[in-house]
């Protein structure tokens, strides 16, 4: 059992050292190359992952549902808490309710469950992303702009993905093999960006930071189980909702509070001590998945 989670929780932290480390001694930006993994690499893995590794499209209705109520529930659970900590709800909350499914859950769920389940995982994932770039940015003082999420090569893939499954559409192994190899891009470079944005975080606030590391995980958990008691899943879909309501905030979240003025000192502490919990959080939440 202790092996089983080392190897999967060896790569993932491997390569974000190595990410963090690197970045202490270049001091590098990742703007470029973070772009395009957004633009090109993650786009693909998730066309690829949904059109030819997911069984069935029908799998993602109930499943989606239920990560909308592990973003939206653990708001409305920790809102009297950020009241009662005297902290602005706009300032704690969106680190709550966001977290880092591209950076770390798809990983994980590839590490831990294989392909399929990474396909299934890309369904929560999208609901964070449509939220963070919704609900979180009117959160942090910014006006959303809901029709630009249809420019955003994530969701297209998306659409395509689903469009080329619903349709039993399969395209030709010459297409595939490059498709395939880019697709596997993507990952490692998302964790080495990881570790390359925790290495410039700042830990002033190490207070809240640490509060908001137990209890984005632990709020997260609590709707997962919520939404486990209310929706049918597989065996496998509860492992992946679980594991979704785990994970730390979004690095993302970081960047919104800086971009709108609230707080980025405050969120920036969050976001990485939550990542740096999440080493000890996410093997201790596989174990008793592995159970």
């Amino acid at each position: 059992m202790i092996l089983k989670i080392l190897e999967i929780i060896f790569p993932v932290l491997i390569i974000a050292l190595i990410g963090y480390f690197y970045a202490k001694k270049e001091k590098i930006s990742m703007e470029i190359p973070n772009k395009i993994n957004l633009d090109i690499f993650i786009p693909i893995l998730v066309f690829y992952s949904i059109s030819e590794k997911l069984p069935s499209i029908t799998m993602l209705g109930t499943f989606s549902l239920g990560a909308v109520i592990v973003v939206l529930g653990s708001g409305v659970i920790l809102y009297p808490i950020s009241k009662l900590l005297k902290i602005s709800p706009r300032t704690f909350l969106p680190s709550m309710m966001f977290n880092n499914s591209i950076n770390l859950g798809l990983p994980l769920a590839l590490f831990a469950f294989g392909q399929e389940a990474m396909a299934l995982f890309i369904a929560l994932s999208l609901v964070q992303i449509i939220g963070q770039f919704t609900i979180a940015v009117v959160m942090y003082g910014g006006v959303a702009k809901p029709f630009d999420l249809l420019k955003n090569p994530v969701i297209l893939a998306t659409l395509f993905g689903l469009s080329f499954n619903y349709f039993n559409i399969h395209l030709p192994e010459l297409l595939l093999v490059p498709l395939e190899m880019m697709a596997q891009v993507s990952i490692p470079l998302v964790l080495f960006a990881l570790g390359v944005r925790l290495a410039f975080v700042e830990f002033s606030h190490w207070k809240i930071g640490i509060i908001g590391a137990i209890l984005c995980p632990l709020s997260g958990i609590l709707m997962a189980l919520l939404a486990i008691s209310i929706f049918d899943y597989t065996p496998l879909q509860v492992s992946l909702i679980v594991l979704f309501g785990a994970l730390p905030p979004a690095v993302v979240n970081s960047l919104m509070a800086e971009k709108y003025g609230h707080d980025s000192s405050v969120v920036a502490s969050i976001v990485a001590l939550g990542n740096i919990f999440s080493l000890v959080i996410i093997p201790i939440v596989l174990y008793f998945l592995f159970l």
